[in-house]
């Protein structure tokens, strides 16, 4: 589990929130989600929440639009701070979102000319087949390949989210 000694000090925020903390938000999401043309103005609105919803696909952070301690620190430090390590066995939302990141949708494939890596069901049980997935996405990222996800993993499936995060919204 990657580990952070951030410790961040700023009120949790959600649509509508407005002032200065939401100006220090919409600086890190120019950061880090660059691809969105964000106006610092202080205010969670629209543009705001999308880019929020971005970075926490692109983070595998729960998606609900609200900006809080974790996100905080995952805006700070670049991505989030608790990645777990996964592996045959597991069963967590943290699977469901990889076999989500790793299954792309008829749209993702036809944009990307690439069918993904994990053909199963999206049901957090990471099982032979999201083993077998992420071996072949490993293999693809010249990785070492023993289909456990640990900090080198994520850091490749960090970057397949930021791909298709724009598709998979």
């Amino acid at each position: 589990m990657i580990q952070s000694a951030v410790q961040i000090k700023q009120p949790t925020l959600k649509f509508g929130a407005t002032g200065d903390a939401v100006k220090q938000l919409q600086k890190f999401l120019i950061k880090r989600v660059p691809d969105i043309q964000i106006v610092i103005d202080g205010v969670f609105g629209e543009i705001t929440l999308l880019a929020v919803e971005i970075f926490h696909y692109r983070t595998f952070l729960k998606q609900y639009g609200v900006v809080g301690v974790v996100t905080w620190e995952a805006l700070y430090i670049g991505q989030r701070p608790d990645l777990p390590r996964l592996y045959r066995g597991s069963h967590c939302d943290d699977v469901a979102k990889v076999q989500s990141v790793l299954k792309f949708s008829p749209f993702i494939r036809g944009t990307l000319g690439f069918d993904g890596y994990y053909f199963g069901t999206i049901d957090g049980v990471f099982g032979y087949q999201t083993q077998a997935a992420v071996k072949s996405f490993q293999n693809d990222k010249q990785l070492v390949v023993d289909g456990v996800i640990g900090s080198q993993t994520w850091d490749y499936l960090m970057e397949l989210a930021a791909l298709i995060s724009h598709f998979s919204l």
